[in-house]
């Protein structure tokens, strides 16, 4: 057991210790405000003390968590060689150079997300906003790192302290926005697409679409069963998202209460994976909107959906979250940029949402997703080896720190089609990459 000394047991406090020392490495944590009893222990022992009582570890505690609201904060970064940090101490000589307890949980709560700033058009925060695509360590699970080396400090001085660290893990994902081009749409919009083909001079689409409605074609976004093969093949899972809405605009998938969906669901469900919510950009606004799509698609497959990842990556803090909470989602897969790969909340492990709105944690569970598509081929503007490169990179970076790997593709990007002609082999190498 690791025992911390402090003078206020702060909620802020006893969530970033569970997480950092419990759930990342199985050293369960207790805390003291007996500097007596601290003295007195012969094991593990931080103290997280303005100063330093010359015994155990020293973390000298910049504010954050003894605090009850939200406020701004001077952040000044520095670094320990290629590592970069912040909240430093004004007592390096004595103990750890800075509050890696108040850093990390400034990264996982999100807590810059929560004070007024810029948005992009889509209401979303921006990557370039933040602290860590300002001080260049977005794509770095810096607070992996961090705990590495402050464990590796105890282990220096209580040689016998045992850890549990999970393994590494993957987790493949899929979006199901649009899950046909051509199949299953009303024939409004049918007609529609056919108008637009034509007045934007694209008369191969006119006939791609009139071939799939007369079954001499395979529908162009129908890949699930070559995503299936590719996994059944490495003996991996897929966790599918489906945006069950049919609202038009960017909710516009076929209509959800069709045959098409409802032969969709069967397939991706009897195949034993996972299927998940994918709610739609208006139920950002309307609870009942999300609970309905949500009940939507539990009634087609039969039993309870409690995983969900936001259609654009886009959510609000706290908002977004207590509305999941509210509808029974237990896990979600959004917390990740759409313009840039990397760590958005800093962390490459799962970790509990905690709501500095009330100033609590709570029991949804938060797994990051490092990579998208459309990130490298729409945002980034890279071709399929650049692509393949760079999401290298960010697995040879989770696997370092035993963390978890999400991915984030698109039925669509797999279609061969368009724009995504070569992205099957950057699927493909991805995948075989980055299985255990």
């Amino acid at each position: 057991m690791l025992l911390l000394l402090t003078t206020t047991i702060s909620s802020r406090l006893r969530y970033i210790a569970d997480l950092l020392f419990t759930e990342m490495y199985g050293i369960p944590v207790d805390f003291t405000q007996s500097v007596e009893r601290y003295t007195r222990y012969d094991g593990p022992k931080i103290a997280y003390l303005k100063e330093y009582p010359g015994d155990g570890l020293f973390i000298e505690p910049s504010g954050l968590l003894f605090e009850h609201a939200v406020f701004p904060h001077e952040i000044t970064l520095c670094a320990n060689g290629d590592v970069p940090y912040f909240f430093p101490s004004g007592r390096r000589e004595t103990g750890f150079p800075f509050d890696i307890l108040a850093a990390s949980f400034y990264l996982v709560s999100r807590y810059e997300e929560h004070l007024p700033g810029q948005c992009d058009k889509y209401g979303r925060f921006p990557a370039a906003a933040s602290l860590a695509a300002r001080g260049g360590f977005l794509e770095r699970p810096v607070i992996n790192i961090w705990m590495q080396e402050l464990v590796k400090r105890l282990r220096k001085t209580w040689p016998g302290l045992a850890t549990r660290q999970p393994p590494y893990g993957y987790i493949s994902t899929i979006d199901v926005d649009h899950a046909y081009a051509f199949l299953h749409r009303p024939l409004f919009r049918t007609l529609g697409g056919i108008g637009r083909s034509l007045s934007h001079g694209h008369p191969g689409e006119v006939f791609s679409r009139l071939a799939t409605l007369a079954g001499l074609s395979r529908d162009p976004y129908d890949t699930y069963q070559y995503i299936r093969a590719i996994h059944n093949t490495l003996g991996i899972g897929v966790t599918w998202f489906i945006l069950f809405a049919d609202y038009g605009g960017d909710d516009n998938n076929i209509p959800v209460g069709g045959r098409g969906m409802k032969n969709l669901v069967e397939i991706l469900g009897d195949g034993g994976d996972h299927l998940g919510i994918h709610p739609s950009l208006s139920s950002n606004k309307h609870l009942s909107r999300l609970k309905r799509e949500k009940e939507g698609l539990e009634e087609l497959t039969g039993r309870p959906v409690t995983s969900s990842r936001q259609h654009f990556l886009k959510f609000t803090f706290p908002e977004t979250f207590h509305r999941l909470e509210l509808a029974g989602i237990t896990d979600e897969f959004s917390m990740g940029y759409a313009s840039h790969p990397g760590f958005r909340a800093g962390i490459a492990n799962p970790f509990r949402f905690y709501d500095l709105s009330r100033n609590e944690p709570c029991p949804l569970r938060i797994h990051p997703v490092q990579v998208m598509d459309i990130t490298f081929r729409d945002y980034l503007k890279l071709d399929p080896e650049e692509s393949f490169s760079r999401i290298q990179e960010v697995i040879r970076q989770v696997r370092a720190v035993n963390g978890q790997f999400v991915s984030l593709w698109h039925n669509e990007s797999l279609s061969e089609a368009g724009r995504w002609k070569q992205w099957r082999w950057v699927f493909e190498q991805m995948v075989t990459y980055a299985i255990p």
